[in-house]
């Protein structure tokens, strides 16, 4: 893990979330002059469930996962790329991180002082709504991923998860893997060995293809069905 030198100002920012551009020109200085950046390769911890918080973390590029540390597996929560946050969860209450993030790939983040973005919030409604639609993205995220791990079968469950991962997280097709079958299987609660069957399923019926770590979904019509009814 290696400090980055910060030549862009956060106002200049190619990578500025939506809630940052609702500050005024005062408020960007404070958080220009309240933060750094940091790069972690892939499999750094970027934070520790249980550490203290004294930064929020916007991810500038990269992708990491989520997780809880249970045992005797760790939990994944999610996997989230550039543009999300880690920790608001710890906002005004909490002052510990409620879950563990691991770098997927080469991962650049940026770190806001916590007590500066707090101030923020309290000090500019703009601001704190964006903050607040996060906060809820993420907890409708965790209602839909219950409802499938409780409502769907394994095969249900893996074909929704190579749907996000197209859509949402690599937005091409074919996309080349960053995460591994394990990481897979953790996420849809099943075996890494299951992960690795259903796909071989997947490449005999023709729906998808797969070569070393790229996926290419050939009918995602299909794919969409087994999402819906397993």
């Amino acid at each position: 893990m290696a400090v980055q030198q910060i030549f862009v100002k956060c106002f200049k920012c190619s990578c500025m979330s939506g809630p940052f551009k609702k500050l005024t020109k005062e408020q960007m200085e404070k958080v220009d002059r309240h933060r750094t950046e940091l790069t972690y390769a892939k499999g750094e911890i970027v934070c520790k469930q249980g550490a203290f918080i004294s930064n929020m973390l916007f991810i500038k590029e990269g992708l990491v996962k989520f997780y809880l540390e249970t045992k005797p597996n760790p939990t994944v929560i999610s996997v989230e790329k550039s543009g999300d946050f880690i920790g608001l969860q710890s906002l005004f209450e909490q002052n510990v991180f409620q879950y563990s993030v691991e770098a997927l790939e080469d991962t650049e983040v940026c770190l806001v002082d916590i007590n500066i973005f707090e101030e923020l919030v309290l000090e500019n409604a703009g601001f704190a709504a964006g903050i607040i639609k996060y906060i809820n993205t993420d907890m409708i995220k965790l209602y839909d991923r219950f409802q499938s791990q409780t409502q769907k079968q394994i095969n249900g469950r893996f074909a929704e998860l190579l749907l996000h991962l197209k859509n949402n997280i690599y937005e091409q097709n074919p996309f080349a893997l960053s995460i591994s079958k394990k990481d897979m299987a953790d996420i849809i609660s099943t075996s890494k060995e299951s992960v690795s069957r259903m796909c071989s399923q997947l490449k005999r019926e023709g729906i998808i293809t797969e070569k070393g770590h790229n996926i290419n979904i050939i009918d995602e019509d299909k794919l969409e069905q087994i999402s819906k009814f397993g």
